[in-house]
């Protein structure tokens, strides 16, 4: 079995970042170089690579926020300074929210990942980690299968009783629950119809 590494990002490796953003993401989605670059100047403790065989596979980016379950993020836009970070961190907050998270392998890559953001929470003394999930079957469901609101959808599930949207597949699988559903989460997101789903970890350590 093959062994994944998980080590913090330098600026070294931000071309290589930027290349890896541009496989896995679809167009509006994409970070470019400069966002990864303030993110590694203003939380760098937050920022993680993960490697397969010395081959970058993953990366992951997140900041501390103040997180109020009644009243949560309303947009990845407004709550992350549009991927910059530069105003939204808040060191002294209660939560780690996950900025971006991105594998070629989910089931590796990914989950390796998310797992080292959890022991960073853990190791701030912070309640809760959050993020902003994307719902990209969404569309492709409506248009090939059929039309259903997003409270419906979210609740899909396939034969093995696991949810259908991927994303939240994923993430369930680790360990988040679904919050919140949020409209016009993210700009530009098609394939979510621009809806994001409010994933939250509740640290009980």
């Amino acid at each position: 079995m093959d062994y994944i590494s998980i080590r913090s990002a330098t600026p070294k490796d931000l071309p290589a970042i930027v290349e890896l953003e541009n496989t896995i993401w679809p167009e509006g989605t994409r970070a470019p170089k400069e966002k990864f670059e303030s993110r590694l100047a203003v939380f760098p403790e937050g920022f993680f690579l993960a490697f397969k065989n010395n081959q970058l596979i993953g990366a992951s980016t997140s900041e501390i926020i103040d997180y109020a379950p009644t009243s949560p993020p309303t947009s990845w836009e407004f709550i992350t300074d549009n991927g910059y970070i530069k105003n939204t961190h808040i060191p002294n907050g209660n939560a780690l929210y996950i900025v971006s998270l991105g594998a070629l392998s989910r089931s590796g890559g990914g989950s390796a990942l998310l797992s080292r953001q959890k022991e960073l929470a853990q190791q701030k003394g912070l309640q809760y980690l959050v993020l902003g999930a994307r719902i990209p079957g969404y569309d492709s469901y409506c248009t090939s299968v059929k039309t259903i609101s997003i409270e419906e959808y979210v609740k899909l599930t396939r034969e093995d009783h696991a949810l259908h949207d991927p994303e939240l597949r994923f993430y369930t699988k680790n360990g988040l629950s679904l919050a919140r559903i949020m409209p016009n989460y993210m700009e530009d997101d098609q394939e979510s119809r621009n809806y994001g789903a409010l994933m939250v970890w509740k640290n009980e350590s």
